[in-house]
């Protein structure tokens, strides 16, 4: 196997290890750690993809992502091998930040070792603080399994190199590369990567909005001032015409005209609606007597169709009672033959059930004895585990209480150190006899160190006396801490009714091998309560119950009943077979005859219901032709036809006569409108009392717009309207010269990357080569289709080309899974480093396909190292893979 293999694995601070931790059991092939959700699997492959990917002097968001919440330097170190080589790689982030790289007997350290890594392992710098490259791609993070790997720069170049030797030749040189990049760099120049754009292009189109913008609004003053213009003329016009008197009298006179011919024209409406009225009366009560006529002809016309129809329906019912008649007839006859075989059959099963109950007997004292078995069983475990639980509970050291202990233990002995840090210290080294002559207050003083908390009296024989005052800042206050850290701790000693810690430590560890021993009994009780005997109870005294209960059930069986003396199990099983065959062939002649009853007591219900039904018809058909010749009499009987025809006759010449009188009124109709009018009324009437005013108003404008015309000409209004269209014609000039540069350039650039598009799809063959064989064994008969950039693009089977989008998430998960397969594949044929890990992948598939991944994951794992992490262990058991381990382990120095 070659690629790259991964041997050992340890993470320290790194979000929830805070300890060392190691991941065991690595090795070539496929591996597996399956545990439970927030085990850290996610966390391993961040601290992977940080160790290979990140720099270690790096402190960006990701790296700070890394370590715990309370704070640390996440360290990271993996051994792994490459072709015949050994590796071991190690980093530390954040504070005292390192990278150290042993291999091929030597070391390197820094940005050296990360530089070997990179090239080991064909990766590039990206962005600040990070590498990339197509290794990244096949180490697969949650939900990243459900889209196609993401390709970057680095990727995409290692892609090509893979695909062939020498990319420039195929697409048409080097000249030709060179040719697209110094295209695609001019473009850049002109526009930017939203195609908008930018540098002289944008200036050239800013300054041409800029020019047209200035140029609209010097035009606007320009129409302004003529506007201007054009008012005060008007305005002078006005003004003269308003100052006339004539004119007032004019405009008196009209008023009067106007509002003699508005009430004209109400005077008319007033007759105009009065006629409308008439003509609407008359229309509805033609109306009414033609509605009456219509009706009494439709009634008529029904009552004929349904004596045609009682007719038919009475013919019918004769039919149905004759078909009732002969099937009862034979319904009788074949009822009579079922009752004579139900007849058999009873007597047969009488004989079975005898026989039933003497083999019942026999299973019953079997099922007596294994009962009273079982409930034996389960009494003694029963009776064990509350032995051991009562010895458990009579220790009082549990976990909480060990941990409140070793709180208070450190507790004192910080408080002593506090107190002792503060201590004067004082060496003594004596001459030999010396001893005798030396005291410390009053005790001989011996060799050694001594801490002095309190002031004391050093006494030499003839010498003198020295007093000591140590200079113990808070000796009180350290002294009352010392105090209380021991009465909570002697407290918590008598909390448990222990003597010292060692005793704690005893006491716990009975405590736990109690633990196991209860554990022990109590999975030995469940299972008992599981078994089926039991009746799979959820408690203890349930299946106890239970037990009994089934115990006192078989007591009771056997109470019932007389068993024949010296029947065996096997014969009563063959009285049995005889009595079931004998009754077998009574039920298949009972089956026979009711089978013989079936279609005549179909042909009798059919028969019954379609007497019924036609009964039914003749029924309602009388009833609506009642109903009809009642209304019809009742009709006749408030007004005969002849009257009918003569009201409606009378009502039409009625509004023939409205409909006369209102066509000649509108003929005299007169000019004008009345909307009109009102409007010319208030029109006058606002003119001829608001004259003053608007000469005043005239005036004040007149000025005010005589003094804005001088202004404006006088700013030169048409030199710098010249001005302008010369600078916009210039910018015009100078976009559209941006604009044939830069289709120019794009069709340059789209025909050099059609021509290496085409090329591409030609040398992508190897990819699906790779890719293929995994597919086939996912869906027969499949293949891949990948784009130029090397994303796939759609799955084409029998039903036709199908996008990735419109398939399945599982689906998507699965050849997502098998493309990084695909491309490891690649890696591998070309002599470079591949391992694949998937992090909680394959979470939609369903059991057939998740087989087929096992598979496929197995084959590949003889070329390449595969690590699989799941939460889910029951459904990957069927993976034949490493078992790995998290464990607690040492960090090298």
């Amino acid at each position: 196997m070659s690629g790259m293999i991964l041997t050992s694995f340890e993470v320290e601070q790194v979000r929830r290890f805070g300890a060392c931790h190691r991941l065991d059991g690595l090795g070539p092939g496929l591996n597996l750690l399956a545990a439970p959700n927030e085990a850290g699997k996610s966390t391993l492959l961040a601290a992977l993809r940080a160790l290979f990917l990140l720099r270690f002097g790096s402190k960006t968001q990701a790296i700070r992502d890394l370590a715990p919440r309370d704070g640390g330097s996440p360290r990271i170190r993996a051994e792994f091998t490459l072709g015949n080589a050994a590796y071991c790689f190690e980093k530390r982030f954040l504070t005292k930040a390192f990278a150290r790289l042993n291999g091929e007997g030597r070391t390197l350290e820094g940005d050296d070792a990360e530089a070997q890594i990179n090239d080991l392992l064909g990766l590039d710098a990206a962005k600040r603080g990070e590498v990339e490259g197509l290794l990244s791609t096949l180490w697969v993070g949650q939900t990243q399994s459900f889209t196609p790997p993401e390709l970057s720069d680095t990727a995409h170049r290692t892609i090509q190199s893979c695909l062939a030797t020498d990319l420039d030749e195929i697409t048409g040189g080097a000249e030709a590369g060179r040719i697209l990049v110094r295209v695609r760099s001019d473009l850049a120049e002109l526009v930017d990567g939203r195609r908008k754009p930018k540098g002289r292009y944008a200036d050239a189109i800013e300054g041409e909005d800029a020019a047209i913008q200035r140029l609209r609004d010097l035009e606007n003053r320009r129409a302004m001032l003529e506007h201007d213009i054009a008012d005060l003329d008007q305005c002078s016009r006005l003004l003269t015409k308003e100052a006339d008197p004539a004119r007032q009298q004019r405009d008196q006179s009209e008023l009067e005209k106007a509002r003699a011919q508005r009430d004209a024209l109400m005077r008319f409406a007033t007759r105009v609606a009065e006629g409308k009225a008439a003509v609407q009366e008359a229309q509805r009560l033609a109306q009414r007597w033609r509605d009456e006529r219509a009706r009494r002809l439709e009634r008529r016309a029904t009552l004929t169709a349904l004596g045609h129809r009682r007719d038919e329906v009475a013919e019918a019912e004769r039919a149905a009672q004759l078909r009732l008649t002969r099937a009862e007839s034979v319904l009788a006859e074949k009822r009579t033959q079922l009752a004579q075989a139900e007849e058999k059959l009873a007597q047969a099963a009488h004989a079975t059930r005898t026989v039933e109950q003497q083999v019942e007997r026999l299973r019953l004292r079997e099922q007596r004895d294994d009962v009273k078995r079982r409930l034996e069983r389960l009494e003694r475990l029963r009776d064990q585990v509350a032995q051991t639980r009562a010895a458990l509970g009579a220790i009082a050291v549990n976990e909480a209480k060990l941990r409140e202990l070793t709180v208070a233990e450190r507790a004192v002995e910080t408080a002593q150190a506090a107190l002792q840090a503060q201590a004067t210290t004082l060496d003594v080294a004596l001459d030999a006899g010396a001893s005798a002559r030396v005291t410390l207050d009053g005790k001989p003083l011996v060799d050694g160190r001594s801490n002095l908390l309190d002031p004391a009296e050093l006494r030499i024989e003839g010498v003198g006396v020295f007093r000591i005052a140590p200079a113990v800042g808070d000796r009180a206050k350290g002294q009352a801490a010392l105090d209380r850290a021991r009465h909570a701790f002697e407290a918590a000693l008598a909390s448990v009714k222990c003597a010292d810690m060692a005793e704690v430590h005893a006491t716990m560890e009975r405590r736990r091998q109690l633990a196991v021993t209860l554990g022990g009994a109590e999975e030995a009780l469940k299972g008992a309560c599981a078994e089926p005997g039991a009746g799979a109870a959820s408690d203890v005294e349930s299946a106890l119950s239970h037990l009994r209960e089934r115990l006192a059930a078989c007591d009771a069986g056997l109470t019932d009943g007389v068993e024949e003396e010296g029947l065996t199990a096997e014969a009563a099983q063959a009285q049995l077979m005889d009595a079931r065959a004998a009754a077998l062939q009574t039920e298949q002649a009972v089956a026979a005859a009711r089978q013989a009853v079936l279609e005549p007591d179909g042909e009798h219900r059919l028969a019954e219901r379609l007497l019924t039904e036609r009964r039914a018809d003749s029924r309602t058909v009388r009833e609506q032709m009642e109903r009809l010749a009642a209304e019809d009499e009742m009709a006749r009987g408030e007004l005969p036809d002849a009257d009918l025809d003569e009201r409606l006759g009378r009502a039409q010449q009625t509004l023939e006569q409205a409909e006369r009188a209102l066509a000649r009124l509108d003929e005299q109709r007169p000019d004008g409108s009345e909307a009109l009018l009102d409007a010319s009324i208030q029109r006058l009437e606002e003119r001829i009392s608001g004259s003053r005013q608007r000469l005043a108003d005239l005036q004040q404008r007149r000025a005010a717009l005589l003094a804005r015309v001088q202004a404006t000409e006088g700013e030169g209004l048409d030199e710098t309207i010249d001005a302008t269209r010369r600078e916009r014609d210039r910018h015009c000039s100078a976009r559209e010269a941006c604009e044939r540069e830069v289709g120019a350039l794009r069709l340059l650039a789209r025909t050099l990357e059609e021509a290496e598009r085409s090329v591409t799809e030609r040398y992508l063959a190897p990819l699906t080569r790779a890719v293929q064989p995994a597919i086939e064994m996912l869906f027969p008969r499949a293949a891949t289709r990948f784009g130029t950039d090397f994303t796939i693009e759609g799955l084409e089977r029998g039903r036709g080309e199908e996008t990735l989008d419109s398939l399945s998430d599982g689906t998507r998960e699965q050849i997502s899974v098998l493309v990084r397969l695909g491309l490891a594949d690649l890696l591998l044929a070309r002599g470079r480093p591949a391992m694949l890990v998937l992090d909680d992948a394959l979470c939609f598939s369903d059991a057939a396909r998740l087989e087929t991944m096992f598979d496929i994951l197995a084959e590949a794992s003889r070329r390449m190292q595969i690590i699989v992490m799941t939460c889910r262990a029951e459904a990957f058991s069927a993976l034949s893979a490493r078992e790995l381990r998290l464990s607690v382990a040492d960090m090298p120095a």
